[in-house]
């Protein structure tokens, strides 16, 4: 039988292979959950003593990788510690990761209990055992155990809850600790993280330089041993690392890396966001007076009690009041909505500062001024409040260009009339809703092909142009008009008849035939096919078929 034992104590080390070697069984031992760590790499045991309060991972962290590992699965895992009943909490041991604890006490009963376990494993039945905890009568807590207990829970409580990633590495790099943080910012599940090489971490280049800094602590080394900014998991980290030792005149010294780490992806992307608009001032950034006054975007100064203080020219341009004019009044009367206005406030409270934040606000005209509002909350050196900093971008022209894209996202941008993303769009919201009787015409240009071939792609264009500008002076206002193809034009006809269908194509032949008697080139002429429903259920595509159809019956008849 193959047994681990790890303890970093030498003594309970030295007990234990004594004993399992007179036993007859192979022993092997680590100092630290590391090392054990390292070992299970290439060797699987049949039982596994694990010490619960051990430098470089610790015994519970240490049961959760080993019941992680499909090739451990079959171990059978003894949590041999005094504070397993000191700790006074009555953890079962499976709460641990662990099969069984024996709690540490004399060496004499201490013997009796491994050669209890090991028996039952020589005989196959250490599923007896399973989820008990043995030895611990007749030991008690101690006062010095349970102050060592509660400090270890407030720090790990302290670092668990920092918003900034923490590691532990041994003086090869090893990760031995990881705090939940670091675990995020990593992105790499604790369990494969622990005894991980830290430097693999990152790319070929930034590795070898890590690992050399590492390699100079306790030669020649300044606090901290790196501090910079690296790319980590697709993020840019603020990646600091401190060297620690706890001087021993007896041995050498052994260090232990603290790394800290900060997420700054965001706090970067917004640096090169504004160092195109900070680059056009860089000879002018000294003077502020001058940045302030040629700033392309409006710029206000509000106390602490919202009342403006200074506005530059552009503000003034923008709002149409100059600053005397402005002097004095509250900025909180310039927007046009309170509640978005609150819960812009609430963002800068929070956080200090709003960047890019979309609002509204009222000009001298009364009209309403869409601008990406950036807001930093300003402070004495004693920090104390003095009020904020507004800067203002005018957003009409871009709103505009957004409306143009809306609209042409919805139009045929040859005719003008509606593309058939939107006609299908609107013929399936149709036949769900009450709008019978529904109509559905179907136009087609004749002989558009031979205009192209004969007469070139323009004449053709403005062929398409005319039909329908033809269909725009046929339809009601209420009147779906779209091309839905090169030739081809629908029409949806929402709370219409028979009699109004009917007057719509006979205006499209009139209008149509008044184009021709102008004996305009090229020649104009429209199949069209109808189709109608006046009750439900409307099935719009089906509907939109039988047009079809109707319209190519027609085109047959003209040719």
């Amino acid at each position: 039988m193959q047994i681990l034992v790890a303890d970093n104590h030498p003594v309970i080390r030295k007990f234990m292979s004594d004993l399992i070697t007179k036993r007859g069984h192979e022993i092997i031992t680590a100092k630290d959950g590391l090392s054990t760590l390292q070992l299970l790499e290439s060797y699987t045991p049949d039982v596994i003593f694990v010490d619960l309060v051990m430098p470089n991972i610790d015994g519970k962290k240490l049961c959760q990788i080993i019941c992680s590992r499909k090739n451990l699965g079959q171990c059978f895992i003894v949590i041999l510690s005094g504070i397993a009943v000191e700790e006074g909490e009555k953890h079962a041991p499976e709460e641990i990761g662990a099969d069984l604890i024996l709690a540490k006490g004399p060496l004499d009963r201490l013997t009796w209990h491994v050669d209890y376990i090991i028996k039952h494993a020589e005989a196959g039945r250490l599923d007896h055992l399973q989820g008990e905890t043995i030895g611990g009568k007749n030991l008690f807590a101690r006062q010095i155990t349970k102050e060592l207990l509660a400090s270890k829970k407030h720090n790990e409580m302290t670092s668990n809850n920092l918003s900034e990633g923490l590691l532990e590495l041994t003086q090869d790099g090893k990760i031995t600790y990881a705090n939940p943080a670091a675990v995020s910012i990593i992105g790499i599940a604790e369990e494969n993280l622990l005894s991980a090489d830290f430097t693999k971490l990152f790319e070929d280049e930034t590795q070898a330089r890590i690992r050399q800094k590492i390699s100079g602590v306790g030669k020649a080394w300044e606090e901290p041993v790196l501090d910079e900014i690296l790319e980590l998991n697709n993020k840019l980290v603020s990646v600091k690392i401190l060297p620690y030792s706890e001087d021993d005149p007896q041995e050498a010294p052994i260090y232990t890396l603290v790394v800290m780490l900060l997420d700054v992806t965001r706090q970067k992307q917004a640096e090169r966001n504004l160092q195109g608009e900070k680059e056009k001032y860089k000879l002018e950034r000294n003077f502020l007076d001058n940045i302030f006054e040629s700033s392309p975007d409006a710029i206000a100064i509000v106390d602490e009690h919202g009342r403006f203080t200074r506005w530059n020219n552009n503000a003034a341009e923008l709002f149409g009041y100059d600053f005397e004019e402005m002097k004095g009044k509250k900025a909180f009367d310039f927007y046009t909505d309170s509640k978005a206005m609150e819960k812009m406030l609430g963002l800068l409270r929070k956080q200090g500062s709003v960047q890019n934040y979309e609002i509204n606000f009222k000009a001298q005209d009364g009209s309403s001024i869409p601008c990406a509002l950036s807001m930093s909350l300003l402070y004495d050196e004693n920090h104390q409040k003095l009020g904020s900093l507004s800067i203002l971008r005018d957003l009409s022209e871009w709103k505009i260009t957004e409306d143009k894209l809306k609209y042409l996202s919805f139009h045929d941008a040859l005719t003008g009339v509606y593309n058939r993303a939107y006609f299908e769009e609107e013929m399936e919201r149709m036949g769900k809703s009450r709008h019978l009787p529904i109509g559905i015409i179907v136009c087609d240009i004749n002989k558009l092909k031979r205009v192209n071939d004969t007469m070139g792609h323009q004449k053709g264009d403005e062929l398409i142009q005319k039909a329908a500008d033809i269909l725009r002076q046929s339809f009601r206002a209420s009147d779906i008009i779209a091309r839905i193809g090169g030739d081809e034009f629908a029409v949806l006809l929402p709370q219409c008849s028979d009699e109004v269908i009917g007057n719509c194509v006979e205006r499209i032949k009139e209008i149509t035939e008044k184009y021709n008697s102008q004996k305009m080139e090229p020649n104009l002429s429209i199949a069209i096919g109808t189709a109608i429903r006046s009750a439900p259920p409307v099935d719009t595509k089906a509907l939109f078929k039988i047009a079809d159809d109707n319209m190519y019956i027609e085109k047959a008849k003209q040719h």
